[in-house]
């Protein structure tokens, strides 16, 4: 049973605590062995980058690999694996009073619609929590908005600039 850990430093959470965490949501797939991990070795970096960069970008240039915001301390590059085979990508930034942003959800294009990013969430939710975050903020393509609807979110406008996403939140405990 590892620990998470992000740069050097241990967190709170282990792997049979996410399992349990992501139960709730995901019954349907619980016979799966689904495990959040902490982006910190080449493997799991050249996973966690391909994925994103093929799932979110669509192979395109634009992507750009161990960019500032990925490597500042208070935001963790996590990585979904299902019986051990990557397939998922998120990242959570932790920001002030006990709220974090859910950024770059992402799963391998060939397994989503079948339960693995409700998977990943319950996960992030579960490691947010035994960080002490208790608001989850997003940023949505309007063409995901409906599966953080479906995932207890509402509208909430956080960040009055940006007018190109949907920006949702949960309170979570």
């Amino acid at each position: 049973m590892a620990l998470l850990r992000h740069n050097g430093r241990r967190l709170e959470a282990d792997a049979d605590f996410l399992d349990r965490q992501l139960c709730w949501r995901a019954y349907f797939v619980r016979m799966a062995n689904y495990v959040l991990t902490l982006v910190e070795d080449a493997a799991d970096a050249a996973a966690y980058d391909q994925i994103r960069h093929h799932v979110l970008f669509g192979g395109s240039h634009a992507y750009i690999r161990n960019g500032p915001e990925e490597v500042k301390d208070e935001n963790l590059s996590l990585l979904l694996k299902l019986d051990g085979i990557p397939i998922g990508t998120v990242r959570l930034d932790q920001k002030t009073d006990k709220k974090a942003i859910v950024r770059l959800v992402a799963i391998v294009s060939d397994l989503q619609r079948a339960g693995h990013g409700t998977a990943l969430m319950g996960c992030l939710e579960g490691l947010a929590t035994t960080l002490g975050i208790r608001e989850l903020l997003v940023y949505a393509r309007p063409a995901a908005s409906g599966f953080y609807l479906r995932l207890g979110y509402t509208p909430f406008i956080f960040d009055p600039d940006n007018k190109e996403s949907i920006q949702l939140h949960k309170m979570i405990s």
